[in-house]
């Protein structure tokens, strides 16, 4: 295996690494090629693009997202572009294209670079998103990989979907809640928490953790209920808590949540207990809150419940200056993500303290 030198990768690695692009939509002009440090799309050639899958002719606006995956993670090219497409899915985006930047340690090999490309390629071309660019580099300022991506959609304006939410709207949560930080823990330490699981729960926390694309039911979703939708968030760092109080507090209003509906996995729970953690305020990548139409929100359930994920109305949106409640329990502020506690915990059941 060769070690790279520190600095940009070798030109040599750089021509293998830009022939490892995935998909290319029409409407890309200049993609990604060594020496080149820009991408440039035909415009009206996106608009065409985007407007076929809506069915629809007007301009779309452009939607941008920047995201990095610095937690442990087993598969971060598959991270780093599900957490970009998912957010940009809330808006009612359809992802583009995306520019990453890699960061390695030093003694990082040539072989290990190109793994991820390809894993990266073959991630992008599934969904049908360019690499339009990027940089690569190996540094001292880093002890484990980073991944950082930015990433472009297009959706157009009647179907952009607002951050809106209305008193009396209901508040659906499809998705294993803590789904992202569950299939961490259970990878970053199999010799600890195996002896905790039986292998079918240790299996099904692994596979909710590696499920965390919501985009695709989200626009499938937009698309048939636009109208009803009034806001959508996808829950990441803070947990399903940090969500609810992300999606209502800088609009004014409260909540009344019952977090017996919020789809909560046993093998999560169990590994909260375990850990000591709060499970709610767990990293969960894979849940998404759906803000809409009370009278529409069963059928909207229903329509969700295809997609083979869990799906439950969890509450309402109460009015302006109300609380953010919890089983009658106001919410704070999100704060660390409890994965920290988790990982924190784990390094000491490790050395035996």
């Amino acid at each position: 295996m060769k070690v790279m030198p520190l600095g940009k990768a070798p030109w040599s690695l750089l021509v293998e690494l830009v022939k490892k692009q995935g998909f290319r939509h029409k409407g890309v002009l200049q993609t990604a090629e060594e020496g080149v440090d820009v991408a440039i799309l035909n415009l009206q050639t996106v608009i065409t693009e985007v407007n076929d899958f809506y069915n629809t002719q007007s301009i779309p606006y452009l939607v941008y997202k920047a995201d990095p995956i610095t937690f442990p993670t087993p598969n971060p090219a598959k991270y780093l572009i599900t957490v970009n497409k998912n957010d940009l899915a809330t808006a009612g985006a359809l992802p583009y294209g995306i520019t990453i930047t890699i960061l390695l340690p030093p003694d990082s090999t040539e072989s290990s670079l190109l793994e991820l490309q390809s894993n990266l390629s073959d991630i992008c071309n599934k969904h049908k998103i360019s690499i339009l660019g990027g940089h690569t580099e190996i540094t001292q300022a880093t002890q484990n990989p980073i991944l950082s991506a930015s990433m472009i959609g297009f959706v157009p304006p009647e179907f952009y979907i607002p951050r809106d939410p209305q008193v009396g709207d209901s508040i659906i949560c499809s998705g294993w809640v803590g789904a992202e930080g569950t299939g961490i823990l259970l990878v970053e330490a199999e010799d600890i928490l195996s002896k905790h699981l039986d292998p079918i729960e240790y299996q099904h926390g692994v596979n909710i953790g590696s499920d965390l694309d919501i985009s695709n039911q989200v626009v499938d979703c937009n698309r048939k209920w636009h109208d009803e939708l009034h806001l959508v968030h996808d829950a990441t760092e803070g947990g399903i808590f940090g969500a609810i109080y992300e999606c209502l507090a800088p609009k004014g209003f409260g909540s009344e949540i019952v977090s017996q509906k919020i789809p909560l996995a046993a093998v999560t729970k169990k590994l909260a207990k375990i850990l000591k953690i709060n499970p709610y305020k767990l990293l969960a990548s894979g849940a998404v809150l759906l803000i809409c139409d009370h009278e529409k929100a069963p059928e909207i359930t229903e329509f969700l419940n295809k997609k083979n994920r869990p799906v439950e109305i969890i509450g309402r949106v109460t009015e302006k200056g109300s609380p953010i409640r919890v089983d009658g329990k106001s919410i704070h502020p999100p704060e660390a993500d409890h994965i920290i506690r988790g990982l924190e915990q784990l390094s000491r059941l490790r050395k035996g303290t």
